[in-house]
């Protein structure tokens, strides 16, 4: 049945009126009278994200084509390869604090604000398959004393909310088929280990086996500071049968010796 232009025009001056959105502001007012918020990044208060870093987020980020100096490649030396790394934008400044207070801090609504980002990165990373086959999306998890302090996994939840948005390629298909062995999974934090200590050792994953051989994997992580942890899960898939295309983070850090932050 057809809708009468008439109801269609009623409700666009409907969702334009003043009074409608003086009713959508007495409504977030006393939604912070009763559940007070602060701004995740700037502790601002009556927000969750203030409009000030939000768009300060939003400039630390980038969709594709990304710029060259968020390009780089991390070594296989067991297999005599490069993994190619693309990223989103680089750890520091309001995308640091945001980051941060997303992972630590609970405020598990920021991964709908980086979700478009890394899904535009992924899309842009995809590479058609002659024997059709899907992409698989890998997340590289977390530990368990991490998922036992946080709740639920970073890098998945971003990866979920693209998903329900209809942001991924349907050439994409996530799935969490790596896992820490038993040792590492009740290890520290990588970001507590030295450069030395994180790229040495056994690898910290073990991936399940594949069902078709030589099906591409794109690794997923939200920082990548050494290349360490990427390493570790790019030599977990490709023993289990995988070929690992490249892998996409959301931010990077600066390599040393590159100065103070403009």
């Amino acid at each position: 049945m057809e809708i009468p232009q008439e109801y269609l025009r009623f409700l666009d001056e409907l969702c334009c009126s003043r009074s409608l959105r003086w009713l959508g502001f007495g409504t977030r007012e006393l939604a912070n009278f009763l559940l007070p918020a602060s701004c995740a990044v700037c502790g601002r208060a009556d927000f969750r994200l203030c409009p000030e870093c939000r768009s300060e987020i939003q400039r630390q980020l980038s969709l594709p084509p990304l710029p060259d100096n968020q390009h780089l490649y991390v070594e296989l030396p067991a297999l005599g390869l490069q993994l190619p790394v693309t990223s989103c934008g680089t750890y520091g400044k309001a995308l640091a604090r945001g980051l941060l207070a997303y992972k630590n801090k609970q405020r598990y609504f920021l991964g709908a604000v980086f979700a478009p980002y890394l899904a535009a990165a992924l899309n842009a990373g995809c590479i058609p398959q002659r024997r059709n086959l899907p992409t698989l999306v890998v997340p590289v998890p977390s530990s368990l004393k991490a998922m036992a302090q946080r709740g639920y996994s970073p890098v998945m939840t971003m990866l979920e909310h693209g998903q329900a948005r209809g942001l991924l390629s349907a050439a994409l298909q996530c799935r969490s088929l790596l896992h820490y062995r038993l040792g590492s999974a009740l290890g520290g934090a990588q970001k507590t280990k030295s450069g030395s200590d994180r790229r040495g050792g056994q690898t910290h994953f073990v991936a399940e086996r594949a069902s078709t051989i030589g099906q591409p994997v794109i690794l997923v992580d939200d920082v990548l500071t050494t290349g360490s942890t990427l390493r570790h899960a790019a030599m977990a898939c490709h023993e289990a049968g995988y070929d690992v295309t490249c892998a996409v983070v959301l931010a990077l850090t600066k390599p040393p010796n590159t100065g103070p932050e403009q």
